[in-house]
């Protein structure tokens, strides 16, 4: 047995301290009663962190039963037991077997197939982000032989069960479909925009099989598709779409403050408070010069994104190409906060921002997209709502933003 996941997986490790972007600030981060019940117990529990623990969590507000949220300060955002030099007071006094589920598991994350379970961590934590901006060969999927006393499954996994199933029957095929999209993106022949507009249109097609009945058809079609997408004319006219800085700008910029209270695109706005396309383009030029030893930056993000998404198939309910829609506007915006980020470098001292170098303003604005994307699944389908609202819902479209 083993497990499917990308090099980085083993080698990752928190950062602790030194973490650009916590984990435990802005989160209500959900911890089982026993789990409180397991630290407050403890002999070895101080009285401080007893009352820290009595006072620090109400219930969820789903309302399910033994599942509590930590209580944030009002003030900074800040997980009460968060210490000034930002390390976890519970880990720190009693080990980080105290932890909730939650907290010991993130940033990684599993998916689960009939035949094989995958493993990734979320792009969301600065550490996962800085293996992939520097390491060509992170998002490389390989296979990992599971250890012995390792717990395969710890949390929540993305996972198929027999209801999924009888709705949508397709979910039968994730891991091979996973398997197809990954490839799509991975071959380094073409540019990653131009793999991501092929990988809409085999989407396109798949789903068109699955609408029709005939979804035991999909392994025969994926192969199909597979021939497909390397035919010379069907990919000269994907490399021909030229990129729609207009659109790009209008509809993505409102896109992105559904998605975050942010304002990602501030770099990119001028003095009559417009998004301007020549600012875009020179963000996009020093995205271009700060990232030429790394070409494969964009790849990495990318490939690592049809994991945390589960392309193409999560959420359950939706189909394959609504799913992938998803994913590719996701990767559009996380492309534009890039530039944007990449031209607020050039110009941080002028708007009083210290600037800490473009890796940082990318991490730093990608995870913001990230915790709504990947983390929320109402905002996945605000995000799938916008796009068929402005009816912008097809191969095309996709093709002007991602480009």
């Amino acid at each position: 047995m083993y497990f499917r996941q990308p090099r980085y997986f083993t080698d990752f490790r928190c950062v602790g301290g030194t973490c650009t972007n916590s984990c435990c600030v802005g989160w209500n981060i959900s911890w089982m009663k026993d789990e409180i019940d397991k630290v407050k117990n403890d002999p070895n529990c101080s009285p401080e962190l007893k009352a820290l623990m009595e006072s620090s969590f109400q219930p969820a507000p789903n309302g399910v039963e033994n599942l509590f949220s930590i209580t944030l300060d009002k003030r900074t955002a800040r997980c009460p037991f968060l210490t000034d030099d930002k390390f976890c007071r519970i880990q720190r006094e009693l080990g980080a077997e105290y932890l909730s589920i939650v907290c010991s598991v993130y940033p990684r994350d599993y998916i689960i197939t009939d035949n094989e379970c995958y493993r990734y961590c979320h792009m969301s934590c600065p550490a996962v982000m800085n293996k992939l901006l520097n390491d060509e060969k992170s998002a490389d999927l390989v296979n990992a032989p599971v250890k012995q006393q390792e717990r395969v499954i710890r949390g929540t996994p993305l996972m198929t069960d027999s209801r999924d199933l009888d709705k949508h029957p397709e979910l039968k095929y994730r891991g091979e479909l996973l398997e197809l999209f990954y490839e799509i993106i991975s071959d380094k022949k073409h540019s990653v925009e131009t793999n991501i507009v092929l990988g809409a249109l085999a989407a396109q097609t798949l789903s068109k099989v699955v609408e029709s009945g005939a979804h035991e058809r999909l392994p025969e079609v994926i192969k199909q598709v597979r021939d497909q997408i390397h035919d010379g004319a069907n990919l000269k006219s994907v490399e021909n779409i030229k990129p729609n800085y207009a659109l790009k700008l209008a509809v993505a910029g409102k896109f992105l403050k559904q998605l975050s209270n942010f304002n990602l695109l501030v770099a990119l706005t001028d003095s009559t408070g417009t998004l301007n396309i020549d600012l875009y383009n020179q963000g996009e030029c020093t995205l271009a010069k700060t990232y030429k030893d790394k070409p494969w930056y964009l790849r990495n993000i990318a490939l690592n994104l049809l994991l945390e998404l589960g392309v193409p198939l999560k959420p359950n309910t939706k189909t394959i190409f609504e799913n992938y829609a998803i994913y590719a506007m996701s990767f559009a915006l996380i492309k534009l906060t890039a530039v944007s980020a990449a031209e607020l470098g050039t110009r941080a001292d002028e708007r009083g921002i210290q600037n800490r170098g473009t890796d940082a303003l990318l991490t730093k604005s990608a995870a913001i997209i990230i915790r709504s994307v990947s983390h929320n699944s109402k905002k996945i389908y605000e995000l799938l709502d916008s796009l068929k609202k402005e009816k912008m819902f097809s191969p095309a479209y996709l093709a002007l933003f991602v480009k």
